[in-house]
């Protein structure tokens, strides 16, 4: 299965081959690959913080018919998409709408083992 990011609109863009670190980790974490290296340890820790920041912000939402279980919604489309479908409308979700939520809770965890390069420096941290 090809791991498309979407570039357009995209605010959680980030360089394929990181994202790609991050799909094995959250894979190997959800698929119960729970080695006992120091090193996994930490990486399965953020992504369990991950998870629960994104099952607190999406229980906010209105139109969420149950408990968001982020890392099934992470690896399951039909899921994602009744989960985020509105009572309104006949049809879920987007794949667009699913692409983005997987490269934010991959950027998450990411940023938090700084792999992502630095932003651009404003012109303040310039002059320090």
């Amino acid at each position: 299965m090809r791991h498309y990011m979407p570039k357009r609109k995209n605010p959680d863009y980030m360089p394929h081959n990181v994202y790609m670190q991050m799909l094995y980790l959250i894979r190997d974490y959800y698929e119960g690959d729970r080695t006992e290296t120091k090193g996994r340890k930490e990486q399965h820790r953020l992504v369990e913080n991950a998870a629960q920041k994104l099952q607190e912000s999406y229980s906010r939402r209105r139109d969420v018919f149950d408990v968001l279980d982020p890392l099934r919604a992470f690896f399951d489309y039909p899921y994602f998409s009744v989960m985020f479908s509105q009572t309104w409308r006949e049809m879920g979700a987007s794949k667009r709408s699913w692409k983005l939520y997987r490269c934010r809770f991959a950027r998450q965890i990411a940023e938090k083992m700084d792999l992502l390069p630095i932003a651009k420096a404003t012109d303040e941290e310039c002059y320090l």
